[in-house]
């Protein structure tokens, strides 16, 4: 007879505690999925709940498609994304009309980053790379042959081993350039340079991401981020010395050093900057001159990148006496407004005027490419210049003559030059040499042919920040300069020319007097622009906490009036030893109004009785019908829209509010963080080169083509447009944003966010405000005086709003001063709102993980933010201690913006009065718990078994002891 096997009780303790262990597993893991369902449900592209219609009623769509399907959709929108960077592009050296190539040329694609494009940037504004076409593909499409050869040696060859490095979403890691070793090239593949020999083309690459700057420290290559290492000049030299031919094709969108151009016998260089899922294509088409590049930059590029003064407070610098939750690091922006051009091209005037000694500030050794600046294959002449003047605007016009060969596009600039007197210094307020007040592109001119170009320019653009004299916005006695010109620097020389000034006095070339108008205004004005023009509101300082002087009476920004003198400095070395001002400025704060009454829940109107969201579509945001509906809402109705705001908004039964979608990023809907959606979106050029297109039209098609997706993908909401500003040249975000400047970002912003709009979508314009760099984010206190941010950091979300009416914004996770952004009451309330006439959502950025709670959600509420980012049901709950009358009118405040905003959406497409919303199970839930089911029974059956083959072991025994 056969033994049984025994199970050893070892065996079965072992058993007994993987079980456990899984089980505790499962219910844990249950706990934490459900914890983050809202989430889960988008990123599957599912719902929580579903549009009942009422018996005999068709849906209605208030916002409908262009298109008669998503593929003709689609084909449209990669064929946008290519003409954005055709327009886009930038041609900075073009010696002996290198460019364009013959098509048919035989060309050897050089550098690893010739094989892994730059399309775009880590995190919100990353690009489905799968969907993107090689270099390889765009090259043969417009018509060259490619060096087969040196492209197998970087994909499959000994170049393989070498490809960039970027730091992770959460900023882990470093950017590095990894370039392949000149050892590396073998004897065949130099060899094959003599048969692909009409061009050698090097791609530069350079990347940016989410989380992280680009580190201004040395690398391992002994060389920084933003400037070329040996191994690239090692590729250069290469080229150099193998062909007649070099172009350089500049796939960075941060400004790098770009020296070599000069160093190095390079014929024509290109910048593209970060291409998005069908731009590379655009690259190939100004290569063979099917397309005239008209782009121009949108950043200074100087010699050296440290050269700015803003580079100074660029760190991680540290609050060594605070203990307060995230709320240790700062930075000063002690620069002031003298950002970019604004300060390159000031000095330089300072300069010819006589204001600063020539030795100790040089032009041309300091600005290599000035903003604005752009070449293209043909040659325009300028003429007519003139200038009419209204009550409240500049009519400028021009006439632009192509005198070239070859049709193409030019590009107006309009810049304005302001006063800088008596009363401004003494009242510490900095006026620029010059500023863009507007620009406009031409259709193709063709050859020989000419077009007027005809740019308004609003007399608000004269105005600066008082903060110390009148508190508002001034007009200064004095004489202005309005001028044309190709870039800021060329601007500058035709207003200078209008004073008189000429190379003799240190300009660098001579300036066209008539492409300027000098204007007088004879008495300083500080009533026209001290109260708003949207909402009639007196305009007064409300950022004396973000100016570092409430906390330092003696520090100086930089000024013009000693620019040696003022020059910045790390503010406190880096190691701040804080006031307890500063220290109890930093920590959470609200106040209670004892008048507050509990606002009252689930009462129908006896007015109106049971209302619907859809019967308040297109309803003023005043209407007594959305009191009435408030009113009908549940208390946990409000907490749930506030607290769980997350890539979606919760529906709401009570009121037969839809939930919604909502999605990163800047380069368009991205399904490369959140997922889901029944189309895939197209992932678009990165917004510096958007900006670089100085083309608002086009601009505003990329919007329109975002809502489109919107519409195919179901998705309401969207997290863009990004206008920070390019403070740094290392800013990890840059790709993202517009530009130095705040007048080409506000514009083109608005322009991009009408466009959207015009589809259903509602936007977050973000990150507002002041975070303009990646390191310390999260917390980080940035002090800047308000002048500046009024002028330089806010301008671009200003316009957005006044504009492009947007109707949403998200909050930074930084702080302005002491306070985090979302709860500083006088930029979320009293500037967004009350002086812009923002009507609309404000949503926080990421705030989905405790680490996040400095985002103080009392404070937020008081100040006028609205939605928490948050995707776990978990975080952000109200004690029933904490729901005060004051806190529950916060609610019901915030409330009324976010059913305003999303009623006012394509989310409402497909509902009436009487449709009727409804909550269901997503599909993955059923899944899920069908999967439970199994594992649940699986484990028990473990179980059971284990402990029955126990028991009858015990029983055998004891029978086997008896015997």
């Amino acid at each position: 007879m056969k033994k049984k096997r025994r199970l050893p009780i070892p065996v079965a303790v072992i058993i007994y505690f993987i079980t456990i262990i899984l089980t505790v597993v499962l219910v844990v893991g249950n706990v934490v999925i459900l914890s983050y369902s809202q989430i889960v449900t988008g990123f599957l592209g599912q719902s929580s709940s579903k549009l009942v219609p009422a018996k005999g009623e068709e849906p209605v769509d208030y916002f409908t498609s262009d298109f008669d399907s998503n593929e003709a959709l689609h084909d449209y929108s990669k064929q946008l994304g290519q003409e954005i960077v055709e327009e886009a592009i930038v041609l900075l050296k073009n010696q002996e009309k290198a460019l364009p190539l013959a098509s048919g040329n035989k060309v050897s694609l050089l550098g690893q980053n010739s094989v892994d494009l730059i399309y775009g940037g880590g995190g919100a504004g990353s690009i489905d790379t799968s969907q993107a076409p090689d270099f390889k593909t765009v090259m043969k499409k417009s018509g060259f042959e490619i060096n087969p050869t040196l492209w197998d040696f970087y994909t499959e060859g000994p170049g393989k081993e070498f490809r960039k490095e970027t730091p992770s979403i959460t900023g882990q890691g470093a950017f590095k350039v990894n370039e392949v070793p000149k050892s590396v090239y073998t004897k065949e593949v130099i060899s094959s340079f003599a048969d692909y020999q009409d061009a050698a083309i090097v791609t530069i690459g350079r990347s940016g991401g989410e989380s992280a700057d680009l580190s201004p420290d040395k690398l391992d290559s002994g060389f920084h981020y933003l400037e070329i290492d040996q191994e690239e000049r090692d590729l250069l030299q290469l080229a150099q010395d193998n062909f007649d031919k070099v172009v350089v094709i500049l796939n960075t969108s941060n400004p790098i050093e770009l020296d070599f151009l000069e160093n190095y016998d390079i014929d024509a260089c290109i910048w593209a900057g970060a291409l998005g899922q069908t731009g590379a294509y655009g690259i190939g088409e100004v290569l063979n001159g099917n397309v005239n590049p008209s782009g121009r930059l949108v950043d200074t590029y100087a010699y050296d990148v440290f050269s700015s003064p803003a580079m100074v407070n660029f760190g991680d610098y540290t609050i060594k006496n605070s203990e307060v939750a995230s709320g240790d690091k700062y930075v000063v922006y002690g620069e002031g407004i003298y950002i970019g051009y604004k300060y390159y091209e000031t000095r330089y005037e300072d300069v010819v005027l006589g204001n600063e000694d020539r030795q100790a500030y040089d032009y041309e050794t300091q600005v290599q490419y000035p903003f604005g600046y752009g070449l293209s294959y043909t040659d325009f002449e300028w003429s007519n210049y003139q200038v009419k003047e209204s009550d409240d605007s500049f009519e400028v016009s021009l006439t632009v003559t192509n005198k070239g060969q070859t049709a193409g596009k030019e590009t107006v600039q309009l810049y304005l030059q302001s006063p800088y007197t008596d009363y401004d210094k003494d009242n510490l307020i900095e006026k620029a040499a010059v500023q863009l007040v507007g620009f406009d592109k031409t259709v193709e001119i063709a050859a020989g042919e000419a077009e007027t170009v005809t740019i308004e320019v609003s007399k608000e653009e004269m105005k600066a920040y008082d903060s110390q004299g009148h508190g508002t916005y001034i007009v200064d006695a004095g004489d202005y300069y309005l001028a044309a010109g190709r870039n800021a620097h060329e601007g500058l020389n035709n207003i200078l020319a209008a004073k008189g000034k000429t190379v003799a006095d240190g300009m660098d070339v001579e300036g066209r007097k008539e492409l300027a108008k000098k204007f007088t205004v004879d008495q300083l004005d500080a009533k026209t622009y001290a109260v708003s023009a949207e909402t009639g509101k007196e305009i007064s300082n409300q950022f004396e906490n973000v100016d570092i002087k409430k906390y330092d009476d003696d520090f100086v920004y930089l000024s013009r009036n000693d620019w040696e003198g003022t020059w910045p400095t790390v503010y406190a070395d880096g190691k701040w030893k804080a006031s307890e001002q500063l220290l109890a400025d930093l920590e959470f704060s609200h106040e209670e109004n004892k008048e507050d009454k509990m606002p009252e829940f689930e009462k129908i109107s006896e007015e109106y009785g049971k209302l619907s969201a859809a019967m308040l579509i297109g309803a003023d945001y005043d209407d007594d019908k959305y009191q009435a509906l408030l009113d009908q809402m549940s208390l946990e109705d409000m907490t749930t829209l506030v607290r769980m705001g997350g890539y979606a908004t919760r529906y709401i039964e009570s009121i037969n509010l839809p939930g919604t979608i909502n999605k990163d990023g800047p380069a368009g809907i991205s399904s490369t963080l959140v997922g889901g959606g029944e189309s895939t979106a197209m992932g678009y050029p990165a917004q510096v080169v958007v900006a670089s297109t100085w083309n608002s039209d086009v601009v505003n098609r990329m919007g329109q083509a975002i809502g489109e997706d919107s519409l195919a993908a179901k998705v309401s909401g969207w997290y863009a447009p990004g206008i920070n500003t390019h403070r740094l040249p290392f800013g990890g975000r840059n790709f993202e944003y517009f530009s130095e400047d705040s007048f080409i970002s506000g514009k083109l912003s608005a322009s991009e966010v009408e466009g959207a709009q015009n589809k259903g979508t509602f936007v977050f314009m973000k990150h507002f405000a002041l975070n303009d760099i990646e390191t310390n984010r999260m917390g980080g206190a940035m002090f800047a005086n308000e002048q500046a941010v009024r002028e330089v950091f806010l301008k671009p979300f200003e316009t957005t709003v006044r504009e492009g009416n947007a109707s949403g914004a998200m909050a930074g996770m930084n702080r302005i001063g002491p306070r985090w952004v979302g709860s500083h009451k006088g930029l979320m309330t009293n500037t967004l709102r009350e002086e812009w006439d923002f009507t609309g959502l404000v949503i926080t950025d990421q705030a989905s993980f405790p680490n996040f709670y400095y985002q103080d959600m009392f404070g937020g509420l008081e100040a006028g933010t609205d939605m928490w980012l948050n995707t776990s049901t978990m975080l952000w709950n109200f004690s029933d201690e904490s729901l005060t009358p004051t806190m529950a009118n916060h609610l019901r405040n915030a409330s009324h913006n976010i059913i305003y905003t999303i009623v006012n959406s394509n989310a409402m497409n497909g509902m009436t009065a009487n449709t009727e919303v409804k909550k269901v199970t997503p599909k993955w839930k059923f899944m899920l718990f069908a999967a439970d089911a199994v594992i649940g029974a699986l484990l028990a059956f473990i179980f059971f078994i284990t402990t029955r083959k126990l028991i009858r072991q015990r029983r055998e025994k004891k029978a086997a002891i008896s015997e």
